[in-house]
């Protein structure tokens, strides 16, 4: 109080003094100010908040500097919920084809240390593979840029620590799948009268079929259909088919199609009274990666695990990899390739349906299991291109294969441990061609019902094929038919339904004794046997009538005759070649004209006799034949091009002569050589 009346009585001494005025309210007034800023978490407050400064402006700026504040105040944040995570155990499903964990998280917004149901907010799901200490984790996308109707996203990586879990820092690879539904088709089939399951019907009856359209053709192939149902005594008009959505629960898991038949003959979109209804369902939770897709380590693998529709190649190339299974892949548009993994022992994709390109298998030190599709349901995997399974040593069986249909070409070569490859039944045409070679233990084909190759078929070194057995039903090869150097083949017989082949080659193959066992060859555009170091006999194909080029026998050491062609018409020409004990040309004698009759070298053949029917060539070519004495050719009236007859030390020159003046009409100069027979004989 002693002060502030100080203060008084100097203004008022200042009052009297007869000084100017003074407002006191410049010395007694001061604007308060306020300023907040920003708290961190510290020791004020625990969770951060706001620090409230007040004080006087004494500098009269309109601000609130430092030196100006006299009292701080904190406004404090209170505690954020924290996140928490919960683990349940996740079955075999959609999510996780092996099963594994899905770990639920949020925030816990009650603070009540755990996460209840209400307050989950994200779920990953933390599947087991089949590659040991590689954790996969998926979690769902929203539709955005990445998947315009969601999808989801695959992780995968090591577990470093451990824990069961797949952190952030552990992943090494990242696989978008999206959702993109595939159309689902559906048609009626007639089955005729006495058809199972109708078999008790004289009427028949009806199967409905219904799939996804895997390969966009808007066709519904055998290899799409997923479904079936039967309505027996009914016709097509009877029936009404829609389609409508099935969400997801028991019939479809994911969602899917839900397809009905219903009976409608009075055309009202209702079923009939009484009337024959049936659904089956598609269900069809495709998930898509786009473009080519290398697997080059086990994590890579593991990643690709959620993908269903790869819109690419797929190619597996990992030194490090042992075990290679897919199980949800169900359609690779590009081509397949799994090649040069050392360790691999194991390769299955028991969902695959469709490949747009190859399949190829190559050069796999170790694999011992391959299963490419299943025929659990009878399902088709078809590849529009060509099936190749080469240098696998360890390889015992095709069994795995057995839903294979390519389209184009096969080609089996080098698979050593394979002797009874099994069955590939839905082989039963092929666009290219067919390749079988190299196999030390194979001792059958494995392709029991292919009918037609319209390419080439080659059987080639198969040290223990002792026939094409497996190729009983093959009735038509538009290309080559090569047996080539197959060192036990001893019978043609599994080509007894063999009616066509563009050209069969017949070569090194040293236990072969004949060429019986084409019962049913009509037609050969050529016909070509050779080094065959053990055949005595060849000809034995009682329906043959055709061959638009030549037969040629070349170099088998023990060939005695070619024989029993009954039916033999029309051939371009006959080549028999250093074929040392041949004697009888006995199949020919139905042949009445060739474009070229050609006999090189072959030291036993005295005559030409059983073409004696022959009466028109273009070239006559005899030499080297040292038995040689006589043409044998009575009815030979014309050689038009080319007449050489050379070093043929028995037969008289003047026979050669004689038969030239008789029936060559060609050029002299440039068409004839008689040189080197016997020119010491007479003729009468």
């Amino acid at each position: 109080m002693r002060r502030m009346w100080g203060t008084w009585g100097v203004a008022m001494a200042l009052l009297v003094s007869g000084c100017d005025a003074i407002d006191l309210s410049d010395i007694t007034q001061r604007d308060a100010k306020t300023r907040v800023r920003p708290e961190p978490p510290g020791e004020h407050c625990e969770f951060g908040g706001d620090a409230v400064l007040t004080g006087l402006d004494k500098d009269r700026d309109g601000e609130l500097d430092d030196a100006e504040v006299t009292a701080t105040d904190y406004v404090c944040d209170p505690a954020l919920p924290q996140v928490r995570t919960r683990a349940r155990a996740e079955p075999h499903g959609a999510h996780c084809a092996l099963g594994g964990q899905a770990v639920q998280s949020g925030l816990d917004r009650n603070a009540n240390g755990q996460l209840d149901d209400a307050e989950v907010s994200l779920t990953d799901y933390v599947c087991a593979t089949t590659v040991a200490n590689v954790l996969l984790r998926v979690r769902p996308v929203l539709p955005g840029e990445k998947c315009p109707v969601g999808g989801q996203v695959s992780h995968a990586g090591h577990d470093a620590n451990g824990n069961g879990l797949l952190e952030d820092e552990e992943i090494s690879q990242e696989v978008y799948a999206c959702n993109e539904p595939a159309p689902v088709l559906s048609r009626l089939r007639v089955l005729p009268a006495f058809t199972a399951p109708c078999d008790g019907d004289d009427r028949g009856g009806l199967m409905l079929e219904a799939g996804a359209d895997l390969d966009g053709d808007a066709v519904l192939a055998t290899s799409e259909i997923h479904a079936t149902a039967y309505a027996c005594g009914l016709e097509t008009s009877d029936l009404k088919v829609y389609h409508d959505g099935e969400p997801p629960g028991p019939n479809c898991a994911q969602g899917g199609t839900r397809v009905d038949a219903i009976q409608d003959r009075d055309r009202d979109g209702e079923l009939d009274a009484g009337g024959f209804a049936a659904t089956v369902y598609v269900c069809q939770a495709t998930r898509v990666h786009d473009g080519t897709y290398v697997v080059a380590s086990p994590v890579d693998l593991v990643a690709l695990e959620g993908v269903t529709h790869l819109r690419g190649e797929l190619i597996i190339s990992a030194p490090t990899l042992t075990d290679a299974s897919l199980p949800s892949l169900a359609v690779i548009e590009g081509s397949f390739t799994a090649k040069g993994n050392a360790s691999l022992r194991r390769l299955s994709l028991p969902s695959l349906r469709f490949v747009g390109g190859n399949v190829e298998v190559r050069s796999n030190a170790r694999l011992d299991t391959l299963a490419l599709g299943t025929t659990a349901s009878k399902a088709i995997l078809w590849v529009e291109r060509s099936l190749i399974v080469e240098d696998n040593p360890m390889l015992p069986t095709l069994e795995g294969l057995a839903a294979v249909m390519p389209r184009d070409s096969i080609s089996l070569r080098a698979n050593n441990a394979m002797e009874r490859p099994g069955l590939l039944p839905q082989v039963t045409v092929l666009q290219g061609s067919l390749v079988i070679e190299d196999h030390l233990r194979m001792d059958r084909t494995p392709f029991v019902n292919l009918s037609q190759v319209h390419g080439d078929v080659r059987i080639t070194n198969n040290a223990a094929l002792l026939g094409p057995f497996g190729l009983e039903n093959l009735t038509r090869v538009d290309g080559t038919l090569e047996l080539r150097e197959n060192t036990v083949m001893e019978t043609l017989q599994p080509l007894a339904r063999l009616g066509s082949v563009g050209a069969l080659e017949l070569i090194g193959n040293p236990q072969l004794p004949d060429t019986t066992g084409f019962e049913r060859l009509s037609y050969a555009g050529r016909i070509h046997i050779q080094g065959n170091k053990e055949l005595v006999s060849a000809g034995d194909m009682p329906m043959l009538e055709q061959i638009t080029q030549d037969f040629s026998v070349k170099y088998n050491a023990k060939l005695q005759r070619v024989h029993h062609l009954p039916l033999l018409r029309s051939a371009s020409a006959v080549v028999t070649v250093g074929n040392p004990v041949l004697t009888s040309l006995e199949g020919f004698s139905p042949l009445t004209r060739l474009t070229t009759l050609e006999a090189l070298g072959n030291a036993a053949l005295t005559s030409l006799g059983d073409l004696a029917r022959l009466r028109e060539l273009e070239v006559l070519s005899l030499q080297g034949n040292g038995a040689l004495t006589d043409f044998g050719l009575p009815e030979l009236a014309r050689v038009s091009l080319s007449f050489v007859v050379v070093d043929n030390h028995k037969l008289p020159t003047c026979r050669a002569t004689a038969l030239l003046a008789s029936v060559f009409k060609g050029d002299p100069v440039t068409g004839v050589n008689i040189d080197a027979n016997d020119d010491t004989a007479t003729c009468p």
